[in-house]
């Protein structure tokens, strides 16, 4: 069993903040919900200025996401979700930074953002998922495909099998659908 690696848990959350069977949506109440959520969450040190237009544009970032993590069970990509993406990724005012100085070795890499800590915040939630894709990992994030669920979870199996968040509730449901959907077109 393989657990969540920490630097794939800012992706995770992020794809998380809306939930399909509950009806919420921490965007949803706007860019203060936003702004609390990216101080939560630790990837802004203090709370950001967020407009009506960055609540969008972490909406797209997730839309496209979601898609891609959708895709890793099998399902097919809307590839408008990943337009829109790739629009916002596009728009970050972002420059990887090498490190310098005596603490080369250990300070690693850092995002500088020229639009505020905003911009950094989705650049970090981007930079997780291209380290989780380039790493392997990415491939285990998955996304439900009940379509009453859409929960984004990580395929812990041994063997990266896992196609329900729980095989409990939506896999067993769409078990259930099956077997009436069978029974329904036998003939008597």
């Amino acid at each position: 069993m393989r657990e969540l690696p920490p630097a794939v848990r800012p992706v995770v959350d992020f794809l998380n903040t809306v939930d399909v069977e509950d009806g919420t949506d921490v965007f949803g109440d706007g860019p203060e919900a936003l702004a609390d959520w990216l101080v939560e969450k630790r990837l802004c040190h203090s709370r950001p200025s967020v407009t009506a237009a960055d609540v969008q544009a972490a909406i797209d970032l997730r839309r496209g996401l979601r898609g891609l993590a959708l895709a890793n069970t099998g399902e097919p990509v809307d590839p408008e979700d990943v337009r829109a993406a790739q629009e916002v990724l596009a728009a970050l005012p972002l420059t990887l930074r090498l490190p310098a100085g005596t603490d080369a070795a250990k300070d690693g890499p850092d995002l500088d953002a020229s639009g505020g800590s905003f911009s950094k915040a989705l650049g970090r939630i981007a930079a997780a998922y291209f380290a989780a894709y380039a790493g392997g990992d990415w491939s285990r994030v998955r996304r439900c495909p009940a379509h009453d669920c859409a929960w984004v979870f990580w395929d812990s199996s041994k063997n990266a099998s896992r196609r329900w968040c729980s095989m409990r509730v939506c896999g067993n449901r769409a078990k259930a659908r099956a077997f009436t959907e069978r029974r329904a077109t036998r003939p008597p």
